[in-house]
């Protein structure tokens, strides 16, 4: 009663799935944190010029130019990281798609069939 490795399921593959499943996840909150870390600085840019422009904070060309580069530097990361992270998904979609059609191909009976 053994199981049938030639159908195309293979425990090792199965387990090498589970392996990359478990990294694309890892991978996208990595890419969430940094898409958040970029909106928090796209929006600290503003905020910053905002506060030069009403006196809030002495003028600086040191302080307007950080926060030109927050600005431009929060969109580009957040941007970057929602492609990254888009890519990422449909690869753990795709990798999840995989290992599932690897354990239908052992084809297991669900647990309770079978029995009489």
């Amino acid at each position: 009663m053994g199981v049938d490795h030639e159908a195309g399921g293979h425990p090792a593959e199965i387990e090498a799935l589970e392996l990359r499943i478990d990294d694309l996840r890892e991978a996208i909150v990595r890419s969430r944190r940094l898409m958040t870390a970029g909106r928090v600085a796209a929006v600290a840019g503003p905020v910053l010029l905002l506060a030069l422009i009403l006196g809030l904070l002495v003028f600086t060309p040191t302080r307007a130019l950080a926060a030109l580069a927050l600005l431009v530097g929060g969109v580009v990361l957040a941007g970057s990281s929602r492609s990254s992270t888009e890519q990422l998904e449909w690869e753990l979609a795709r990798a999840e798609a995989e290992r599932n059609a690897a354990i239908d191909a052992l084809g297991l009976a669900p647990a309770g069939e079978g029995r009489g």
